[in-house]
């Protein structure tokens, strides 16, 4: 086990629960040393090659890691533990390691599920192997978990007993990853982004929306091929690609998709919910795009986009009989995941941000787990919406309660989907945020009809954020400032290794 994880982007495990007494590490590979060990090891000859922790060490992963997962609040409140699954990368400076690590509950010997645990660790500049290799080990790691959770039900083994199974059936699962990784390793993320869809549905003023350049959607050409740009968001480099849908471009992307389609993040499909007649062509390119994307196995995620939802026909009979027929259609060829639909227009400018802000965020592993501490964090402040936001206003996690609906006025009977519910709310939110961010305050206050909102800024690091909450009463300002310091306290680590 040790020789092979010296010779292995993969430096060692470390498996822990939440006991009685708290946080603690119950299997660690390599095995860690004893402080009188640690004085006898010349760091020259081995810290090069194998991880060296002690106890202490060790100890203090378990406690960063289930401190970030486990609270009362969620052991009250949630009804079937067992189900919940997150995965997350965090940082390890002391140790100059980052790890993947899976959160889940188990029964050990309990009525009560326990909250776990389980690192991967690998050294702070091979971090990109874990982002870029996620979703070919996260079926590695669930597979594995799925036959240990058994074998501890009762009892934990001896750590020689366990050790075969942490070797055979995990860490050389990794190796075969490892051997035939998705990318290079690097010490910097990079992504690639596909923007997709018939000619003239969308992609480009989309793109050109986002990037504020509102001038140059006059008169704006059909994109001829692929367009490529790159930015820098959120400490990786994230390359977009334009692909023009015009008939004779979409058989060379996907005759040649191994330029093309080959190690995408992440996949915007674009639908212009106004030209019916173009539908059926719309979805079986769609399908297209996703049996190549499935022969790549790479589980690319797809948000799609129902573009041109202008305000002024949004609520005719004919757009709205027009979105049910498409998300009949999708959810037709999609019924192996959840669809993530938006509706766009480019004359509200949040309800783009607000689409992408969601693709932005599937990059990030740590999504899940910062919205499920966002979430504890806005049941315990009372607070009927939270939105964190970046400081170019990308959603990056967000909670919504369904007393935000009676405090909205939202009928129930206008519920598509909880974007829709809120896109006016977040357009107006979002307005004020502008102005807010050009007061350049710390915090602020607004009334709109019976709800308050609260912004306030905050740092992490070097990178301004933002806290957005709706509350019913300016009071509960108090709870929120109280609460907050244990909440970025908790989330900075999953903030700063967002998507790198």
């Amino acid at each position: 086990m040790e020789e092979l994880l010296k010779s292995s982007i993969i430096k060692g495990f470390v498996f822990s629960v939440y006991g009685e007494l708290g946080p603690a590490p119950i299997y660690c590979f390599p095995n860690y040393y004893t402080e009188k060990e640690l004085k006898e090891i010349s760091e020259e000859s081995n810290r090069e090659d194998n991880l060296i922790l002690t106890y202490r060490d060790i100890t203090q992963i378990s406690i960063k890691n289930l401190s970030l997962f486990i609270s009362d609040k969620i052991v009250s409140q949630e009804t079937d533990l067992q189900k919940i699954q997150y995965y997350a990368i965090l940082p390890y400076p002391d140790f100059n390691t980052t790890s993947l690590t899976y959160f889940h509950f188990i029964r050990i010997n309990s009525d009560h599920p326990v909250a776990t645990a389980f690192s991967i660790l690998v050294e702070e500049n091979s971090r990109s192997f874990l982002y870029n290799n996620m979703n070919r080990i996260k079926p590695v790691v669930y597979e594995f978990f799925k036959s240990f959770d058994k074998d501890i039900e009762k009892i934990y083994p001896p750590r020689q007993d366990i050790e075969p199974l942490f070797r055979d059936d995990l860490l050389l699962g990794l190796i075969e990853i490892e051997k035939s990784p998705s990318t290079p390793i690097t010490t910097h993320r990079k992504m690639k982004i596909l923007f997709a869809g018939l000619d003239d549905s969308g992609k480009t003023s989309f793109l050109l929306s986002v990037d504020r350049k509102y001038s140059k959607l006059i008169g704006l050409k059909p994109t001829a091929g692929a367009s490529i740009k790159s930015i820098e968001a959120l400490g990786a480099t994230i390359f977009l690609w334009d692909l023009g849908g015009q008939f004779v471009f979409r058989e060379k992307y996907i005759n040649k998709a191994e330029i093309y389609l080959y190690e995408a993040d992440l996949l915007f499909y674009f639908i212009d919910i106004k030209n019916r007649k173009r539908f059926e062509e719309s979805i079986d390119y769609l399908q297209s795009l996703k049996n190549v994307l499935n022969k790549f196995n790479q589980n690319t995620p797809i948000i799609y986009i129902l573009s041109k939802g202008d305000s002024d026909v949004i609520k005719t009979l004919e757009l709205k009989e027009n979105i049910e027929f498409i998300k009949k259609k999708l959810a037709k060829i999609t019924s192996d995941e959840p669809l993530e639909i938006f509706i766009t227009s480019i004359f509200q400018i949040f309800t783009i941000l607000r689409a992408f802000s969601s693709g932005i965020s599937k990059l990030s592993p740590n999504r899940d787990l910062i919205n499920h501490n966002l979430r504890n964090f806005s049941l315990t402040t009372n607070s009927y919406l939270t939105l964190l936001l970046s400081s170019d206003g990308l959603v990056l996690a967000d909670f919504y309660s369904n007393e935000a609906m009676e405090l909205i006025k939202i009928p129930k009977a206008d519920v598509m989907n909880v974007f829709e519910v809120t896109a006016p709310q977040f357009t107006v939110l979002f307005k004020i945020f502008a102005k807010f961010k050009a007061l350049q305050k710390e915090e602020a206050i607004f009334k709109v009809a019976n709800s308050v909102i609260l912004f306030k800024k905050i740092q992490i690091e070097e990178n301004n954020m933002f806290l957005l909450f709706l509350i019913d009463d300016e009071k509960r300002k108090k709870t929120i400032n109280k609460q907050l310091s244990e909440f970025l306290n908790q989330t900075k680590d999953l903030l700063l290794r967002y998507i790198a």
